[in-house]
């Protein structure tokens, strides 16, 4: 089922429950964590959810108890990934700029992570929250006055929603961007690290299969990815005359040319 708006969440999983669905698949963290407010009974199996114990899906990662297992994607531990990335297309000691959307519960606890690791990696972290698409552009005009030649993008259910816009918008102005999904960088962004989703989702269905046979999904141990991507879009970098390093380019799963 898909939904316009969160809001609409407990109205399309209540529908789902009553048409009598045997197992749940909710696909990020606010659909998760708003698919159990929803119901104890029915198993559910998560995907792409980045913090499960902290968000309260389960009780521990090894033995989740209840209806609730499934696949985290880990993208809180990716923090330093992306600074990395960020350094790496930047001036020797520039600041590394961070786009983060402030209305997500979880955002504060990614954008502490990525402090964290800004810190760690003795950059100066330049982060702008926002509440909306007007806010983002505001954003990326005043990181291009300061000097940004890139920026990451932090990842949140928002900026996956809105990722075409965010793209478009900070190459119009000059700037590249630096997501967690494989996906934008071949959408356009310069470059994109994150889990092989698709593998992801087909561990998800072989839980399924597990859960209709008689396993109670409690007892299946939340998994993490086994398999990352990294996508360098040099066609995008060579519009913003953005110079990749070889370094970046031979670690890439995928080149975009």
């Amino acid at each position: 089922v898909w939904v316009a708006n969160e809001s609409e969440y407990p109205r399309a999983v209540n529908e789902l429950v009553q048409r009598g669905a045997k197992v749940l698949i909710p696909a990020g963290t606010s659909a998760s964590v708003a698919t159990k407010l929803q119901t104890s009974k029915v198993p559910i199996v998560f995907t792409t959810v980045g913090d499960p114990v902290g968000v309260g899906l389960v009780e521990n990662l090894a033995h989740p108890g209840g209806n609730v297992t499934g696949f985290s994607d880990v993208l809180l531990d990716l923090s330093g990934k992306f600074v990395e990335f960020a350094k790496a297309l930047g001036e020797p000691g520039a600041p590394v700029n961070y786009l983060w959307y402030a209305g997500w519960a979880n955002g504060q606890k990614r954008f502490q992570a990525t402090q964290t690791a800004a810190q760690l990696a003795g950059v100066q972290l330049r982060s702008r929250g926002i509440g909306d698409i007007a806010e983002a552009i505001e954003a990326m005009v005043a990181m291009k006055k300061d000097g940004a030649t890139s920026l990451v993008v932090q990842p949140s259910p928002f900026t996956y929603l809105h990722r075409k816009r965010l793209v478009d918008s900070a190459t119009d102005r000059g700037l590249g961007t630096i997501f967690a999904w494989p996906i934008v960088a071949r959408e356009g962004a310069v470059i994109a690290y994150g889990p092989d989703y698709a593998d992801l989702y087909r561990r998800a269905a072989s839980y399924v299969d597990k859960i209709l046979k008689g396993t109670r999904a409690g007892d299946l141990p939340v998994e993490q990815p086994t398999r990352f991507e990294l996508v360098v879009n040099l066609k995008t970098a060579r519009i913003l005359k953005l110079l990749v390093p070889q370094s970046v380019i031979l670690r890439a799963d995928d080149v975009i040319v």
